[in-house]
């Protein structure tokens, strides 16, 4: 009896330590393993709360440039300074502000260039006013918008005297980026394009 005793004790130990380095595993492996999100709950978590009514947008249309953007990034802050497209063809939203549509300044920013490629906004000096801006939204409802004027600033003028309201209704506001690829197309210096809508 004494012999099966000192059999159990030995095993019972091995399988208490065995069941535990497994829960320390298992415990290690969800931590380090990433979440498993629906893309609608993704989405719903990165609006900001001031984006108000309305969804994200997905796409940009300026048929006087010729120019469709399928695919909008949402922009935020690193380490205090703001995000940038990462392509040349990159288009980036601020989405710590309204969607396109909202109450607000809602941004939209690309580069003008980036390194000796033209970036996606390259030509957008060419915009009179008048002319159409349409942003579809990822449900694929489309807001259009007229632009009213176009704006030249010093390249090292801050994003916030470029998206600064003017008025109390829905503005559209089309930056280029103040990244260090913006040297094309504009001599250096940044754009906005002021627009309201249609």
């Amino acid at each position: 009896m004494s012999e099966r005793l000192e059999f159990v004790r030995p095993a019972a130990v091995v399988l208490a330590v065995v069941a535990g380095l497994g829960c320390v595993l298992l415990g290690v492996t969800s931590v380090l393993s990433p979440a498993t999100v629906t893309p609608g709950a993704a989405a719903a978590a990165d609006l900001p709360l001031s984006a108000g009514a309305g969804s994200p947008p997905a796409a940009l249309l300026i048929p006087d440039l010729d120019l469709t953007l399928d695919h909008v990034l949402a922009l935020g802050h690193v380490a205090g300074r703001r995000e940038q497209p990462g392509t040349a063809l990159g288009l980036g939203w601020f989405a710590d502000g309204p969607v396109p549509g909202a109450p607000g300044v809602a941004v939209l920013s690309a580069h003008a260039g980036f390194g000796y490629s033209s970036g996606a906004f390259a030509g957008l000096g060419k915009l009179k006013p008048g002319a159409t801006i349409t942003v579809r939204d990822d449900n694929g409802h489309e807001t259009r918008f007229t632009v009213r004027r176009t704006a030249l600033f010093p390249a090292n003028e801050p994003d916030s005297t470029l998206v600064a309201p003017e008025g109390p209704g829905p503005e559209l506001r089309l930056i280029t980026s103040d990244g260090t690829h913006d040297n094309a197309g504009l001599g250096g210096e940044r754009l906005a394009v002021y627009a309201v809508p249609a």
